[in-house]
């Protein structure tokens, strides 16, 4: 009978200390992870290095010709860059903004204006669109109208209205179309780190143009990390 007591007192013991042991190694064990996670950065801008160019044209029957008819100096055009910006991650500048001028225009009176765009981040991108808007200024510099960019396409070939009713609305029954307006840069466009894109806009004035006025027109880009561009297009 004591071997017996002895034999089960012995059993007891080694469950309970497997037991403790069990709650000893699930209370001890201690897995740690570390890690660090970079994000990427989505920067498209304007060269910092080329600056854009614009160049004026007559239109010779169904041919453009560079500079003004019968070598005459009426209007004129000029076009730069504003608003730095500087990618947090390469640490790389451009430019936020495009800006177009043309001063004393007339009916087909036309502007070609060059650019690059330059991706300045650290994921490829895409080009989706471009956001147009504009101002119409009189001899003074005083503002006469907002120029809204008008596209119902879609494919960036539209037409510059001015805002008359000032609704920030193209209304074709009051406002008035002045500039023909083409983007012949197929979108969207991919555009990989370090990489450029060159574009190009075409400017012609129309007939309502009205003289001894100044238009500025002002161009940004709208830009998705590249594996996006679809969910954009729809």
């Amino acid at each position: 009978m004591n071997a017996r007591k002895v034999s089960i007192l012995s059993l007891m013991l080694v469950i309970i200390l497997s037991v403790v042991g069990i709650v000893y190694a699930h209370w001890s064990d201690l897995v740690t992870i570390e890690g660090t996670i970079n994000m990427g950065s989505l920067t498209l801008s304007f060269d910092w290095e080329e600056p854009p160019n614009c160049i004026e044209y007559w239109m010779n029957d169904t041919q453009l010709v560079e500079g003004e008819y019968l070598n005459k100096s009426v209007g004129d055009c000029s076009c730069w860059f504003e608003d730095v910006i500087q990618d947090p991650h390469t640490g790389k500048l451009g430019y936020k903004k495009l800006v177009i001028l043309v001063n004393n225009a007339y009916p087909q009176y036309y502007v070609h204006t060059t650019f690059k765009l330059h991706n300045i981040g650290t994921i490829p991108l895409s080009l989706v669109a471009f956001n147009i808007t504009g101002e119409k200024r009189n001899a003074t510099g005083h503002k006469i109208y907002n120029l809204l960019w008008y596209d119902p396409n879609g494919d960036h070939i539209g037409s510059l209205w001015e805002d008359v009713n000032n609704n920030s609305i193209v209304d074709t029954d009051v406002d008035i179309g002045v500039i023909n307006l083409e983007i012949t840069n197929q979108l969207p466009y991919q555009i990989d780190p370090c990489h450029t894109h060159k574009c190009e806009i075409d400017l012609d004035f129309k007939q309502d143009a009205e003289e001894c006025h100044t238009y500025f027109i002002y161009v940004e880009v709208i830009s998705v990390q590249w594996n996006k561009a679809s969910e954009v297009e729809g």
